[in-house]
Formats: C-alpha cells, structure tokens, sequence
C-alpha cells in the first residue's frame, strides 16, 4: 500500500489518522497475466490503483478491431470512469499483461470517506480532472499530430511501458497500424 499512499500524500494533505481510514477502504485483488477483469456490460463500481503490473484497457469496434483506451503500470489508477460516472455498463475490457495487483475501493465505500476524510473528495476531484486533461490532450494530439510526434511523446510519457507491451497494443493506442508504428521507429532510429 506505500505506493498508494504515496500518491494519497504527493495529492493532498492528510493526516495520520485520516490516512488510515482511506487505507482501510481499499482491497488488494491479484489477477494473473492474460486475465480479463470483469468489467464488460458491468457497471464499474471501483476506482483502482495499481499496486504493481501492467493491464490494458481496450474496446472492440464495429469492425471486430481492438482499441486500446489505456495502458496503465505502477503507481497508476485504472478504470472506465464513463462507466463509473455514468452509472452505466462498460463497453471496455480491462486485460492483465503482467501479473498485477490492483488496490480497489468501492464506490459506497469512497462516498462514505467524503464524510469522514473531505480531503478524500478533493484527491478524487484532482484525478478525475488529471484524467480528463489527459484525455484532452491525447485526443487533440490524435486530431493534429503526426503519428511521428505522438509516439514521441507516448515513449517520452510512458517510456518505461514500450518494452512491456506488444507493438501491436502501442499502435493501436496511438490510433496507427503496427506496420506503420515500424515504419515511425525505422525512421527514427535513421535520424
């Protein structure tokens, strides 16, 4: 739980004693490499963290082609917020790349916490809002960028993951085939 409350800490001042309440909120849950997270046609009702491992999230389009939303390692919150928000069932996959393990709370668990620890709300408000700028800035830069640029910048941000992931899952990610990923790294690797 240290990286957790870590992030719990480097988000928001909290006391001792508050800290531990959040902390016994929050379930560990192992799943093992080529699991899928329960989470399609279900509603999600877990905000999570990955304590350590590698999941992605990703969904299937009309084509039978997957999307991959998200790709998340340590130190990381995972989930389908549309569906956490929206009170509405998923239509995305959470699939276990690594074995990995998850610290979960529940969102009745979380709602209480807003009572007893009102800080908890404010270190939910800077995620979802972290969130959501990085889905601003992913989707701004898939309408303007070169692929070129934007896998620059995906191995600038999240370096650590390139050699942990299929090339197959970062292209999609990057909303390019694989074939024109190889070409983006055979030309870079020519500079």
């Amino acid at each position: 739980m240290q990286n957790l409350i870590t992030d719990i800490r480097a988000t928001i001042e909290v006391s001792d004693i508050d800290l531990e309440k959040i902390i016994g909120q929050f379930h560990s849950k192992t799943f093992n490499k080529s699991d899928i997270i329960p989470s399609i046609r279900k509603t999600s009702n877990h905000m999570q963290f990955i304590q350590n491992g590698l999941v992605r999230v990703y969904t299937i389009d009309k084509q039978a082609k997957e999307i991959t939303i998200q790709i998340g390692i340590e130190n990381m919150w995972i989930n389908d917020l549309y569906s956490y928000i929206t009170r509405s069932p998923s239509e995305n996959y959470i699939e276990v790349l690594e074995s990995t393990t998850l610290l979960q709370i529940h969102r009745n668990d979380l709602k209480k916490l807003f009572k007893e620890v009102p800080a908890m709300e404010s270190f939910i408000r800077l995620k979802l809002e972290q969130s959501y700028v990085r889905l601003h800035n992913r989707v701004f830069n898939q309408l303007n960028d070169s692929a070129e640029k934007r896998y620059l910048e995906f191995r600038n941000k999240y370096g650590q993951i390139e050699n942990r992931v299929p090339q197959y899952m970062i292209a999609s990610y990057l909303n390019i085939s694989p074939e024109h990923l190889s070409k983006v790294r055979k030309h870079l690797t020519q500079k």
